[in-house]
């Protein structure tokens, strides 16, 4: 009887951890001009996101089918023990198909033990609470006690990012064009943030650095309680370092910094950056 892990692309995970033979992650999709490529596999992030900067294309992302979940839980063996940790359901129909492909194979009758668990997070937010239960099964701990450990993070897990150039909130259907206009012009810098698995709006300001500010200003906040902490860009590695280093004057535990996808980079855009931590 082994112990195993299935996530999806949007995890954000270090390439130690995707080379992990226990975790396995199931790609989203991209659809570009009747394409479909997958998240992760099928396309370089620079390639892409010098795409979006320099294509009008509106890309589509998608979730995984419940073949493609079923294809990985019929790789297991009978008697194996499998922990399933997603993007939030509130962000994408990711773990519905997981939950079906479990169904199909509870009816099948194989000898497969499957826990789901909602992250209610995204990008290194999901990431980590993947890292953390490898840790503990590595440990020996129980699927039971990897499931409480991952309440606790969830219910401490905050993200924080503020998008460059509303033109992708525009494409991707989350902002009006007026909207984006007006933004635009006002050179508005709208702070997102995950609650409960869903995004809203933190905050609006003018001009980025008062965006990043904001978010420092979240994490000071906070500062006594965190225990792991990642800065989150989107092609904009410069900016990536020098948020790193802003953190690093006030935090003293290891900085993470991660690359997302193109699945969320798609409905954020390139320069996108953030802070995550729990």
């Amino acid at each position: 009887m082994a112990k195993f892990i299935v996530t999806d692309s949007t995890s954000d995970l270090p390439d130690s951890y995707k080379q992990k033979s226990n975790i396995r992650i199931v790609p989203l999709n991209v659809h570009i001009h009747n394409e479909e490529y997958k998240d992760g596999v099928d396309l370089n992030n620079q390639i892409y996101y010098q795409r979006l900067r320099s294509e009008p294309i509106s890309p589509l992302t998608s979730q995984p089918s419940s073949g493609d979940f079923l294809a990985v839980f019929n790789s297991f063996d009978p008697g194996d023990e499998i922990l399933v940790i997603l993007l939030s359901s509130f962000l994408s129909g990711t773990t519905q198909s997981a939950l079906l492909a479990s169904e199909i194979i509870g009816q099948q009758n194989q000898d497969l033990k499957i826990e789901m668990i909602d992250s209610q997070s995204a990008a290194i937010g999901l990431g980590f609470q993947v890292m953390r239960a490898y840790e503990m099964i590595e440990t020996g701990k129980s699927l039971t006690e990897v499931k409480a450990e991952l309440l606790r993070i969830q219910d401490k897990n905050k993200i924080f990012f503020v998008v460059d150039n509303l033109e992708y909130l525009f494409r991707g259907g989350r902002i009006s064009s007026l909207s984006k206009q007006i933004g635009n012009i006002l050179q508005l810098k709208p702070i997102l943030t995950l609650n409960e698995g869903k995004i809203e709006v933190l905050d609006k300001v003018r001009t980025k650095p008062k965006a990043i500010s904001r978010i420092l200003a979240e994490v000071k906040q906070d500062l006594a309680h965190i225990e792991n902490l990642a800065v989150i860009h989107i092609d904009n590695v410069k900016e990536a370092e020098q948020l790193a280093e802003e953190v690093c004057s006030f935090y003293r535990g290891p900085i993470q910094i991660t690359e997302s996808g193109p699945v969320i980079g798609t409905h954020t855009g390139p320069d996108t950056l953030g802070l995550a931590y729990y």
